[in-house]
């Protein structure tokens, strides 16, 4: 609307949902929107992985005069955590650094950060120094927050919930490739979920997933430990 009436008008709205895969709900309430609604211009998009960052993301989502799509995954909807006083405001398009590496950098988002966390311990046990990034706002990227990671450490896992083709991490491999391939010592590796319809079966699920196992997986092949 912005564009189409030569700035006139501004379209200060917010879009809250659910997403990502529910616990046996199968194909019916297991999709992750963030790459549909990112495809679109003029539309940000965010997903919180904490509460801290939930409660100042939104804030800034409702002060922003664009349409912001807010995703939250619904299995962090139990999490609980400090949550800073005052007005927190996380800015949108400024993501954070939730643990600083050197070895390689994992960047995840929303439901997937924790995983990433659970992994990063395992790989310190094998002395691997994960750094993880949370890029908060998905659209648009903090290319400058991405590009220092990745200049420290050559080598980058990205983990999403969303189907692997067409799924936003591919966007973000294009963006690093574009912008920092002199600077990557791997190929990148994403992990995703599996190209097939969320199946019922709680085991069928786990493995239709992504999960700590398949990211230490990818950390060993984009650090050719395998």
């Amino acid at each position: 609307m912005l564009y189409m009436s030569g700035g006139m008008y501004n379209i200060p709205i917010v879009f809250r949902g659910p997403n990502g895969a529910g616990p046996r709900v199968s194909s019916q309430h297991s999709h992750n929107m963030e790459s549909v609604y990112a495809h679109f211009p003029g539309i940000h998009v965010m997903s919180p992985s904490c509460p801290a960052d939930a409660k100042g993301m939104l804030k800034a989502a409702i002060r922003c005069n664009d349409p912001v799509v807010f995703l939250e995954n619904e299995l962090n909807y139990s999490m609980k955590d400090e949550v800073p006083e005052g007005d927190n405001i996380v800015p949108i398009g400024k993501g954070d650094i939730k643990r600083a590496g050197k070895d390689v950098t994992i960047i995840a988002w929303s439901r997937m950060m924790g995983l990433a966390k659970q992994a990063a311990e395992e790989l310190n046990k094998n002395g691997v120094d994960a750094e993880l990034l949370d890029p908060r706002s998905l659209k648009p990227l903090d290319m400058p927050l991405i590009a220092e990671s990745v200049k420290k450490t050559g080598r980058v896992v990205v983990v999403e919930e969303g189907h692997f083709f067409s799924g936003l991490g591919a966007q973000i491999a294009d963006s690093i490739y574009t912008n920092l391939f002199d600077y990557l010592d791997a190929p990148i590796v994403r992990v995703a979920q599996s190209e097939n319809p969320m199946p019922y079966a709680a085991n069928l699920e786990a493995a239709t997933l992504p999960s700590v196992a398949k990211i230490l997986q990818a950390v060993d092949q984009v650090s050719y430990r395998n």
